[in-house]
């Protein structure tokens, strides 16, 4: 069996959605749960807090790569 190299760029966005498309699926999931103890306001606070920190991260993984290019053609 041959091992295969993995794209590192690849797997951070993998990791991307799995992190943060379980937590907005888990706080779909258990919305009911949620509204029990806090608001609805709180609920869409937390989902637009996940979708911040996702539009952060992949942001941060696109810039990194970006500037890892084009710095490190020249050799």
């Amino acid at each position: 069996m041959r091992a295969e190299a993995v794209e590192t760029k690849k797997l951070l966005y993998i990791f991307g959605v799995i992190v943060f498309g379980g937590m907005l699926l888990n706080s779909i999931i258990d919305a009911g749960i949620y509204l029990e103890y806090y608001s609805v306001e709180k609920l869409w606070e937390y989902r637009l807090f996940i979708a911040g920190g996702a539009v952060v991260y992949y942001g941060a993984v696109f810039l990194f790569y970006r500037f890892r290019i084009t710095t490190n053609h020249g050799g």
